[in-house]
């Protein structure tokens, strides 16, 4: 089996490759598309695409697209620049592969925050109707849609794993996103916590080897059933939690409570007081112990304070 991990350089993506099973071939040529200027990525991913399919020869392959720049935030044109490099992607896959195609599978890391935020009854699962409610949300929801239709196109299977909120030890703290991440920085530099949303809030949040663990499960049982199979998966935590308990789970963590302060985001619907998730499919790829949230904000923190001891916490972008 072959696999190439797309943003293995990013939190979930690089969990992704380190979990990979011994014996399984990583495509590890060191590839970055140019966000910026869509002609050179498009060069970039058919160039990569040619070198993936040379590697694969007639071979099982699975692709995992962890990468995107796109946040809540994110202007339209950034989220349509993002767009079309998945369009390259997918054109250059099913011109270079044609007939190998039904060789492979396409793991698609959504959002599961995105997609439900204007869902009803609690939890979300793979059955619950999505509501996207804002740019981003509208992106993965079409994104989505991209990929199923490749699927019918090509044969190739495909996952698509709609994530609860992901935190770890390498999160991308330039981006403006994770609590947990958040919290521990703020705390590290002696700063305020600002919390857009009541503690009452309710939240799935993953540790990334979880999700990692759960992406690859999945991906490796698609490979058994028939081609242009399309699976949704909700890659969540087995436990849901309001902002109050992470805030304690903190607390316990630190030694101490965290400076909090409360605050009101202009576009507060963007985020629904209630998004608890619970899986209900492909439910073997859940069967392992998950990292209890205090071990996980654990592990944050002293990376985090890691990086402080060497000066990197300084100047981090908010």
């Amino acid at each position: 089996m072959h696999h190439w991990v797309i943003g293995r350089g990013g939190m979930l993506g690089s969990s992704i490759s380190r979990g990979l099973v011994n014996g399984e071939t990583e495509f590890g040529e060191k590839i970055r598309f140019n966000w910026l200027s869509q002609l050179e990525a498009k060069q970039q991913i058919e160039a990569a695409v040619e070198l993936f399919s040379q590697k694969v020869g007639n071979e099982p392959w699975s692709i995992f697209w962890c990468a995107g720049v796109g946040t809540v935030t994110s202007t339209d044109s950034e989220l349509l620049g993002e767009e079309i490099i998945v369009g390259h992607l997918l054109n250059a896959l099913l011109e270079r592969f044609k007939d190998r195609n039904r060789n492979g599978a396409l793991f698609f890391s959504s959002s599961a925050g995105a997609m439900y935020a204007g869902s009803e009854s609690p939890p979300m699962s793979e059955s619950t109707e999505v509501v996207p409610l804002s740019s981003y949300g509208l992106q993965k929801d079409r994104l989505e849609k991209l990929f199923v239709s490749f699927s019918l196109r090509s044969g190739v299977r495909v996952v698509v794993g709609r994530i609860a909120n992901l935190y770890g030890p390498l999160q991308n703290r330039d981006k403006g996103q994770g609590l947990i991440t958040s919290i521990c920085q703020q705390t590290l530099l002696r700063k305020p916590v600002n919390i857009f949303v009541g503690l009452d809030t309710m939240r799935n949040y993953i540790y990334v080897d979880d999700a990692a663990k759960i992406a690859t499960r999945v991906m490796s049982s698609i490979h058994s059933k028939s081609v242009a199979t399309v699976q949704t998966k909700v890659v969540c935590s087995l436990v849901n939690h309001s902002v109050s308990s992470v805030l304690k789970d903190c607390e316990s963590v630190f030694g101490f409570a965290p400076n909090v302060v409360q605050s009101e985001k202009v576009n507060k619907s963007a985020y629904p007081r209630d998004l608890r998730m619970k899986s209900k499919f492909e439910l073997h790829a859940d069967n392992f112990d998950h990292t209890p949230l205090v071990v996980g904000i654990c592990r944050v923190w002293q990376s985090l304070l890691r990086d402080q001891q060497r000066g990197l916490l300084v100047g981090v972008k908010k």
